[in-house]
This record gives C-alpha cells, structure tokens and sequence, in this order.
C-alpha cells in the first residue's frame, strides 16, 4: 500500500481446488501485466487481518474454526488523483482475457487510447503523423500565425511499431499516458512481422525502410517534420527503442 504502484491482489486458500484450477491463468497475467500492474497473493488462512482490511471485496463467513472466502476473489488496488487508494473487486469469468481486459478498463493510467497508423500508404499516414499542427494550416497569414504560436511547443513523436496489434495493450495506453507530458504516441501493426518478400505489408516496407530490424520496437523522431516523408534523403533516421513483449 506504500509502494505507489498498481496491485492485483488474490485472496486464495491452499485447499481450494478453484484456485488450484485458476493457477495456469494467474501465471499468464503475471506474464503481460507487469511492470504496469504488479500481482500478489494473499493466504486467508493465514492473513486475517489483510482479509478483514478488504472486507468490502471478498466474501467471507465465519467458521467456529476459521474464516471460509469465496475464492479465487481478486481486487485491483490503485491510486486516484489526489493519491488515496482506490480499490475494485473483480466480478467475471475467471478467463486470463476477461480479467485482463477488466485490468485494462479499470486501471487509471490505460484509459489514454492511442492512435493507429495504418492503411494502403503507411508512409503518408507516418508523415501526417509527424507534421506538427502548424504545418498542417493553410497558407498565407493563418499559416504564418499558426507558426508562430506553435514554434517551440512541439512534443517529439514516438510510434510503436509491433507484429501485432498493440495500440489497446494495456502497456500502450500506460506508456502514452506516463509520456504525455513529453512526446506524442500512435502505433503502427506490421501484420506479418518484418517480411521482406514482394507479398510484403506496406508497413512492413516502411520498417524496413526505416531501418528497424526487430519488433516491437519504438521509433522516436525528437524534431516536427514540417512537410515531406520521414523516408526523404537527407532526413534524420528516428531513434530506435527495442521492447520486449
């Protein structure tokens, strides 16, 4: 609770064959939601005063021996603006996707959605996507009053690109709201991944084009291209992040 992180908490017993059967689903959202959302597992047996805490969220009676919980019972803990702690049971299938989609519908930092890059000309929408909005005026005087409001306001650009579609992924919508402040995202799905036959994805020659050489990775251009293609001679290659996924 002082960590000043996102948790998914499970409340189980040992003994409980639903949370033996939910065992292989809770490894596989260990395995996509961290760092963005951490996991721990709590013991009723053995952690009453924790159970009694998060009352509100787990369904419990009281035995002559001990205390019985409806389990597995998961709460996602996570802090609110003014940084007090805001806590959601979980009420679904117990499917990996479900609780996952739950997660990413519930977690403060996720609800920023990004845009996707995509079509038949991959490099005209990647271009459009890096011109700054003062480019993007008409002519003339209200061309050279956008100018002049937007110089030295311009964030850097930044695009995932990704074998598959990420844009959605609780990571995206975490790191697009984490950057905000610093650099504008989208994303770009090169279906097929970096294939470099003729049948190639337009977006899959645009990677190439633009040197990648593994995915997922995050190409940052730190400078508004006024006008042009970013595949232009002369232009300045982005800077590339790899990611694992």
């Amino acid at each position: 609770e002082d960590s000043g992180e996102s948790w998914l908490v499970q409340f189980y017993h040992d003994w409980s064959e639903p949370c033996k059967d939910f065992a292989p689903r809770w490894e596989a959202l260990a395995a996509k939601l961290p760092p963005m959302v951490r996991l721990g597992r709590v013991n009723v047996d053995q952690n009453f005063g924790l159970v009694q805490r998060y009352r509100s969220f787990v369904r419990c009676r009281q035995t002559v021996l001990s205390v019985e919980c409806t389990v597995p019972a998961l709460v996602l803990v996570t802090r609110g603006d003014g940084e007090e702690l805001h806590a959601e049971s979980y009420r679904g299938s117990l499917s990996a996707e479900a609780v996952y989609e739950w997660v990413k519908r519930s977690l403060p930092e996720s609800r920023t959605r990004i845009s996707k890059l995509k079509g038949p000309r991959a490099a005209e929408a990647l271009a459009s996507f890096l011109q700054p909005a003062w480019a993007k005026a008409t002519a003339g005087r209200r061309r050279a009053a956008a100018l002049e409001r937007g110089r030295g306001t311009e964030l850097p650009r930044a695009v995932i690109f990704s074998s598959r579609p990420i844009a959605d992924s609780i990571f995206a919508r975490h790191l697009a709201t984490r950057l905000s402040p610093l650099l504008s995202l989208s994303s770009m799905h090169v279906d097929g991944g970096l294939s470099s036959s003729p049948e190639a994805s337009p977006e899959a020659r645009l990677a190439h084009s633009l040197g990648l050489r593994s995915l997922p990775v995050v190409a940052l251009w730190t400078e508004p291209e006024e006008e042009g293609s970013p595949l232009d001679k002369g232009r300045s290659p982005p800077l590339l992040l790899e990611i694992s996924e």
